[in-house]
């Protein structure tokens, strides 16, 4: 019989437990992680101020966002008019739509347990879009039905019907991949790619039956932009943020949790059921109201996850942070580049979140492929 020596087996063992070490724990420290976003925020913001139709200097952005309007020169407040009224609002709310839809996106692979999930791919996003499109073609019929003081607030129940769609999408995916034993199996693939087909053909459907100032709002909820930002809007999103964000502590436990299965997590102490209902609603939420305010945008919840989940860590208790600033500064990238690609013409924001997302959810699938081989 051989013995291996020490100084032969020690170090291949030693080797390999580093290496899955590498692969499964925390790379990099958070603290680190957090500062090159905020970095990555504050370069993309001032680069966002400063083209346009008017290319303004960092000097004068500064001294805008310093200086009141009555210390400016008349020549200077056309400057703060476009900074405060037109670039700034637009680039605050592309920050809080993509925080949000990451934030939707590390909840959604958190409760099905797979990170190749996001809000866009499983119908939930467009399940959103559709209650909402359906609001806008058929609001006047509906509008009869309501009491007078309601009628002049439509762009509250387009939110309201865009959460309640995202809503229902979120719980007939749960209930299917709850008889599949909770995780993320080739039924609920099928569900997602059925959703999609079906809300498709129902897009489709209501385009015909709209009139052509309804089809223009239709193109923009299928299409997405940021173009409608004001700071009305700003606040409510920024509301609706704050309240999730408040519940992060208790889904970031929950979420690890869940990560063992939830036999292992409701056999330690945590209430599964009421982890997974407060994950379908918080996700809903920030993805109908997302949704409702700047039309259909996919897979920022599923770019930014992973990417801080390869750098983070799979811990929820840092990850949940993290995407708040991932997802703002990934979405406002894309609306930089969204208003100068093409300009003097603005392309839709969705088409560059598209661009990146498909190719990357690519890549993410052939890596998955690569390793399932490897460990064959």
């Amino acid at each position: 019989m051989i013995v291996s020596s020490p100084e032969t087996s020690s170090p291949k063992m030693k080797s390999k437990g580093e290496e899955k070490k590498k692969k499964t724990g925390r790379k990099v420290p958070p603290i680190l992680v957090y500062a090159v976003l905020v970095v990555g925020l504050f370069g993309i913001g001032i680069l966002s101020l400063k083209f346009g139709s008017i290319q303004l200097s960092t000097a004068e952005i500064l001294k805008v966002l310093v200086l009141g309007q009555d210390s400016l020169s008349e020549l200077e407040v056309p400057h703060s008019v476009l900074v405060w009224n037109l670039r700034m609002p637009r680039l605050v709310l592309s920050m809080l739509v993509g925080a949000c839809l990451a934030s939707a996106g590390v909840c959604i692979q958190g409760l099905f347990r797979n990170p190749l999930v996001e809000p866009g791919f499983i119908g939930v996003s467009p399940g959103a879009a559709l209650a909402a499109s359906t609001w806008i073609v058929f609001s006047e019929k509906i509008l009869t039905f309501f009491p007078a003081e309601l009628r002049g607030k439509e762009s509250f129940l387009i939110q309201l019907c865009a959460f309640a769609g995202a809503l229902s999408v979120s719980f007939f995916l749960h209930v299917v991949s709850k008889r599949e034993g909770g995780g993320f199996s080739l039924v609920l693939v099928l569900a997602g790619i059925a959703v999609n087909a079906t809300v498709v053909s129902l897009l489709g459907f209501l385009s015909y039956l709209a009139d052509d100032a309804q089809l223009r709002n239709l193109t923009f909820w299928s299409l997405g932009s940021m173009a409608v930002a004001s700071w009305h809007k700003i606040y409510l999103l920024g509301f609706v943020l704050l309240i999730v964000t408040f519940f992060f502590p208790v889904l970031a436990r929950g979420l690890d949790a869940l990560a063992l299965g939830e036999a292992e997590a409701f056999h330690t102490g945590f209430k599964v059921r009421r982890i997974r209902n407060l994950t379908i609603v918080l996700a809903s939420l920030l993805v109908g109201v997302s949704i409702s305010i700047c039309g259909n945008i996919a897979f920022v919840g599923l770019i930014v996850p992973h990417i801080l989940r390869m750098v983070l860590g799979p811990g929820h208790k840092t990850l949940l942070p993290a995407s708040l600033f991932g997802g703002a500064l990934l979405l406002s990238i894309a609306d930089l580049a969204a208003r100068t690609v093409a300009f003097p013409s603005e392309l839709p924001i969705g088409i560059i979140a598209a661009g990146i997302g498909g190719p990357f959810f690519l890549f993410l699938i052939l890596q998955a492929k690569r390793r399932e081989g490897e460990f064959r």
